[in-house]
């Protein structure tokens, strides 16, 4: 723990305390991607189907929908960084042998989300005067990287946590099996690239990701020390 005065009294502050801000980062993460669904259909003033969208109906939506589009890609870049966080305080966490798996995982999950969305803003402020083929490698952009990568980076935060944990023995155990089943049928996004009709599935990916990242939050790893340092002592008895 650590000590320091405060108006002529001593304020004790749990360091295991101050390191739950991970949790945080995930409920971030699922509320601010959440919001960014809610808010951009909210505002749209045109629906789009990405995966089938021509470049004028591309060009239309990001010119028409510029309010949505720029809320719910700031909204996403929010949780891009609620993700980094929540995956960061896991990979601190877990055995370095699944550390690195770890970190890749939430990398990709996070980078991926944050690019889509710059390039949802790109594509308001260039979309009206642009070329239909740009036009059209911006939509697969946006729709790769949002979708499939997002995804698989998710499928391999939560393989190499899950393996992690169950290995050690950290409980609850029920989040970790649950997660070695749903990490694969994220990974099956990757298949989107080429397979455009899987985008179809991806609502129920991120749904099953979503309630991974809650279940861990509100219970997961609780009162594991990182295992590159020693657990907090517990205080003296007076």
């Amino acid at each position: 723990m650590r000590r320091h005065a405060e108006d002529g009294g001593t304020t004790v502050v749990e360091v295991g305390q101050l390191r739950q801000g991970w949790r945080l980062g995930g409920v971030v993460f699922v509320t601010c991607f959440v919001g960014s669904l809610v808010a951009g259909a909210a505002l749209a003033r045109v629906s789009l189907y990405l995966p089938g969208a021509s470049p004028s109906e591309l060009r239309e939506y990001y010119t028409d929908s510029r309010a949505s589009v720029l809320v719910a890609s700031a909204l996403q870049l929010v949780a891009a960084v609620g993700l980094a966080r929540f995956g960061a305080g896991l990979a601190a966490r877990i055995s370095p042998a699944h550390r690195r798996a770890c970190r890749v995982g939430y990398g990709l999950a996070a980078a991926s989300l944050a690019v889509s969305a710059l390039l949802s803003v790109l594509m308001v402020i260039l979309g009206a005067d642009a070329d239909d083929s740009i036009v059209r490698v911006f939509g697969r952009l946006i729709l790769s990287t949002g979708g499939a990568l997002h995804l698989a980076g998710l499928a391999l935060l939560i393989w190499s946590v899950s393996r992690g944990a169950a290995g050690a023995g950290l409980g609850p155990r029920l989040p970790w099996r649950a997660g070695l089943v749903i990490a694969p049928l994220l990974a099956v996004s990757l298949g989107s690239i080429v397979l455009v009709p899987l985008t179809r599935l991806e609502p129920l990916w991120r749904l099953l990701a979503a309630v991974w990242i809650c279940w861990v939050c509100a219970g997961g790893l609780i009162g594991a020390a990182r295992p590159d340092q020693p657990a907090t002592p517990p205080p003296a008895s007076t």
